[in-house]
């Protein structure tokens, strides 16, 4: 996964004609990276069928 984060640093940079420090580059991997993982865990998630709001909780 770090590796597609890197590419996909890289190609967005050289898209938005967006230079990164070199210094700062390994965490804008790390947080893309940490993104990617997040997405892969709620791109299969499924919606609840029952298309009612929740009950309003009042405490």
């Amino acid at each position: 996964m770090e590796k597609d984060a890197e590419a996909f640093v890289d190609r967005a940079a050289a898209l938005l004609g967006v230079g990164i420090d070199p210094a700062l580059r390994p965490g804008v991997v790390a947080n893309f990276a940490q993104f990617m993982a997040l997405f892969e865990r709620i791109d299969g998630f499924e919606p609840c069928e029952s298309p009612d709001p929740p009950a309003v909780y009042r405490p």
